[in-house]
């Protein structure tokens, strides 16, 4: 087992060899210094560059190969040496000569191949040992593989010689920080880190600690520490005794003592209060039992001082001349309590109070002639921070004191009203306390940049009162019922005025610089209108948990970019109003008052997915409308598109009344539609231009139509044979009135006909005249409901060779008798006895002929 070499203090040494002289002499030994160079990657002693007063040096665990006559010269003091775990091979003859004082090397775990070394005069090998693998030369190192060198000086005299070197390693071993190598070694003094000594959270006792800040031991470690940090300990010992500790930690700027069990308990502390040239910046003694700080004595230097959570009940008078040069005071956390007598009735009776009564320990009474517990406060003090220390009232003198102060402080008190304060303030928070009314003296506070006085009692909020500088506001849980934005208020960026009573937004001014502000849990029923233009810069802004119904357009600035509008009484959201919001990134919807309407439809649909808006609690908008859709989440909600929007259905209406006219038109093409059309077209001018009545009594006895094709058979034996007869025909080359439209004429000469011979061939059904004057005498027919078509098939004609927009005379062709005209000559006479008898009969009722069952299909021959 290995162990440490020993840091040897000696009380007394008579004389000491001078090898310089030749002589003996007398000499003062310099104080027991420990140098530790372990785990400092070093090739050489010399690279070290350690002092000559040196009266141990500990050089283990680094890549030293060889020691020098040169690397050792000079340190006529030294007593220890380590060379433990390094990779020394040779040691120059002559290297330990001059180390006259020497009673202990270490050279164990180095090279196997390394030689015994000279040594001094005064040591000698032990006859028990013989050189190992790894040569070991120390005193007492308790290995019995090694090879023990003694002193000269006699065994008996070695006890008084140590300063009790077992104990103070014992307690180095067990407080020392583990080296990052496969063997740690641990060493007696903090070793700071980049000038940061961490010895927190270390369950230090107060005897650790004072080993770790040896002025003996730790001269080296302690001059190179900047900030010591022993906080959350178990350090229990007198605060200005533990300043001992630090007296010559003269580099030192800043030590964290908080989370121990520090006291003050010298009265006289004048023999501690030396502090010639420290230079001590901050000092953390927070969370400690301190109970007084009369006696307290620091270095006039120190600028930022915690005195959180301790005991202290009042700040003395001679405090403000110890700390000059104080710029940062916390006392926060602890109970400056008012008393209600003097010191001189402290020696009244005391009132045995019956019993079953309750004691109270603190109770804060209103200042009366004898005093604060504020005495006093440094002058240059700038920030101080006095929250939660039962404050009722600040003393008369504060505001003309800490004329510098810029950072106040004074959260969760039992302040009622609002005090004078000093102009150059900054910060001012009063948080938490009794007040009920803003004073006009606050606009006195010309600097003033952020101003906190929630959770307060204050009813009415007049911002004429408030500094024209300030730029952070928080009125929240206050009773405040309206707020007026004035423009008083112009440089304002945020404000807070959630948790109040405010049913009212007033934007009674333009406030350009406003970018935040949160009127949350309130009473709002609805944004005033000119809202949003009140506040064009505008980007934070929550409305949640109030009672707002509806969002009007041009309530809400164009600029936000978070919105939340949960927990309200919304029912839609349309796109008049969120639809300028073309910044918004961010927006908070929970609620379950919506109507899943089509007045939400864009909303679900459109905003919900935009790519660059994040909405928080959609998943939680239930719908409240429709009754079937209530408690359903509103993404789930069946809007579609063609329901919601007006100007698709009007364009779908449109697209398919443009398909249906497309497809009729199509089909009228190709069953004639045009034909019947223009046909309709001239029945109607012909009837209204010229004949508004029918004629009772006819001109004619027959109109016939036939084509050019049969112009020759018409004239030259039909119209001969029936006007030789007697009967009067109408023949159109001959009585057509010259002058008068064509169709006019035909429509004139059928209504002036008693009855209409068709002449019907295959090219009468070619011939355009043909077809309207069958046109035209259909209608007749349908008018009068009288029966005077006479059909004459002068050729066959089946009725499938008949065009479709002739479906009147296919009809007929297949219902109606006609006559048949015949080459055979006894067959002509019959055809000329039929037709004379049917031109001399009445025309019969249209509906009797077609239903009579003697007019079926038939031939007369």
């Amino acid at each position: 087992m290995r162990i440490l070499p020993g840091c040897f203090h000696f009380y007394f040494i008579p004389f000491l060899l001078s090898q310089a002289h030749g002589f003996l002499m007398w000499r003062t030994p310099p104080a027991f210094l420990v140098y530790n160079y372990s785990y400092s990657n070093l090739s050489s002693v010399s690279e070290a560059r350690a002092p000559k007063t040196a009266r141990a040096l500990n050089f283990s665990h680094n890549v030293i190969e060889k020691i020098t006559k040169g690397d050792l010269e000079g340190f006529d003091w030294l007593e220890v040496l380590d060379f433990s775990y390094n990779q020394i091979r040779a040691v120059e003859p002559g290297a330990f000569q001059s180390l006259l004082s020497l009673v202990s090397v270490d050279l164990s775990f180095n090279d196997e191949k390394l030689l015994l070394p000279d040594l001094p005069p005064h040591l000698k090998l032990s006859p028990a040992g013989k050189a190992p693998r790894s040569l070991q030369l120390s005193r007492n190192s308790g290995r019995s593989s090694g090879a023990a060198l003694e002193p000269s000086v006699p065994a008996e005299e070695l006890p008084r010689l140590r300063r009790s070197p077992g104990n103070l390693l014992r307690k180095g071993e067990r407080n020392t920080t583990a080296l990052p190598t496969a063997t740690s070694e641990r060493t007696l003094c903090g070793i700071p880190i980049n000038g940061t000594l961490n010895l927190s959270h270390s369950n230090l006792t107060q005897d650790e600690l004072m080993l770790k800040l040896d002025e003996d031991l730790c001269k080296a470690q302690l001059d190179r520490i900047l900030e010591l940090d022993i906080s959350h300990n178990n350090v229990e010992m007198d605060l200005l005794y533990l300043f001992t500790l630090f007296f010559h930690m003269e580099n030192t700027l800043s030590i964290d003592a908080s989370f121990n069990k520090l006291t003050i308990n010298i009265l006289d502390p004048s023999s501690f209060c030396e502090f010639p040239s420290h230079q001590l910046l901050f000092l953390n003694i927070s969370n400690n039992p301190i109970n007084s700080l009369d006696t307290l004595c620091l270095p006039s230097s120190i600028k930022e001082i915690d005195l959180s959570f301790t005991n202290i009940s009042q700040i003395p008078l001679n405090f403000a001349k110890k700390l000059v040069n104080l710029e940062k005071m916390h006392v926060q956390g602890n109970h400056f309590i008012y008393r209600a007598f003097s010191e001189s009735e402290n020696a009244l009776p005391m009132c045995v109070p019956p019993p079953g009564t309750v004691h109270i320990n603190a109770v804060s009474f209103v200042r009366k002639e004898v005093g604060t517990p504020i005495e006093s406060l440094p002058e240059k003090v700038r920030h101080l921070g006095m929250s939660n220390c039962s404050i009722v009232e600040l003393p008369e003198w504060f505001a003309d004191t800490v004329e510098e102060l810029l950072f106040l402080d004074l959260s969760s008190n039992f302040i009622s009203v609002l005090p004078n304060f000093p102009p150059s303030l900054q910060h001012l928070d009063i948080s938490n306390n009794d007040i009920k009314v803003i004073s006009p003296s606050l606009k006195s506070l010309s600097n003033l940049t952020i101003f906190r006085i929630q959770n307060n009692k204050i009813m009415g909020v007049h911002t004429e009162f408030f500094p024209s500088a300030l730029k952070k506001c928080d009125l929240s849980k206050n009773k405040v019922k309206v707020l007026s934005l004035t423009s008083a208020l112009e440089k304002l960026e945020h404000l807070n005025v959630s948790g109040n009573l405010i049913t009212r937004l007033e934007p009674a001014g333009h406030l350009p610089a406003l970018t935040s502000l949160d009127s949350s849990h309130n009473l709002i029923p609805e944004l005033p209108d000119g809202f949003g233009a009140s506040l064009p810069g505008l980007k934070y802004f929550n409305l949640s948990g109030n009672k707002i119904s509806f969002l009007q357009r041009g309530s809400l600035p164009a600029s936000l970019v978070e919105l939340d509008i949960s927990d309200n009484a919304i029912t839609t959201i349309v796109e008049a109003t969120f639809g300028p919001l073309t910044s918004l990134r961010l927006l908070t919807v929970q609620g379950h008052h919506y109507f899943c309407t089509c007045d939400l439809y864009w909303f679900v649909n459109v905003y919900l997915h935009k790519p660059q808006l994040e909405i928080r609690g959609r998943g939680a908008m239930r719908c409240s409308f429709p009754p079937e859709r209530r408690g359903s989440l509103v993404g789930s909600s069946r809007l579609t598109l063609l329901r919601c929007s007006l100007g698709l259905q009007l364009a779908v209406t449109a697209a398919a009344a443009s398909l249906a006219v497309l497809a009729l038109t199509l089909l009228c093409w190709r069953l004639d539609g045009p034909w019947y059309i223009r046909m309709g077209w001239y029945w109607c001018m012909a009837k209204r231009r010229q004949y508004d009545k029918r004629p009772e009594n006819k001109l004619f006895d027959a109109f016939i139509s036939y084509s050019e094709r049969d112009a020759d058979w018409t004239k030259e034996n039909l119209l001969k044979k029936l006007e030789n007869d007697g009967f009067r025909i109408c023949y159109h080359e001959r009585d057509f009135k010259p002058g008068h439209p064509v169709l006019g004429n035909i429509f004139y000469c059928i209504e002036n006909s008693h009855k209409v011979l068709f002449v019907l061939s295959p090219s009468f059904v070619n011939s355009c005249w043909c077809q309207y004057e069958l046109y035209f005498a259909e209608h007749r027919v349908l008018n009068e409901n009288l029966d005077s078509l006479i059909m004459i098939v002068l050729e066959d004609l089946p009725p499938q060779s008949v065009p479709q927009k002739f479906s009147k005379l296919r009809k007929l062709l297949r219902r109606k008798t006609y006559l048949k005209w015949s080459l055979e000559e006894h067959k002509q006479k019959m055809f000329w006895h039929q037709l004379k008898a049917v031109l001399k009969t009445t025309n019969e009722p249209l509906v009797r002929a077609e239903n009579g069952s003697a007019l079926e299909m038939q031939e007369l021959e």
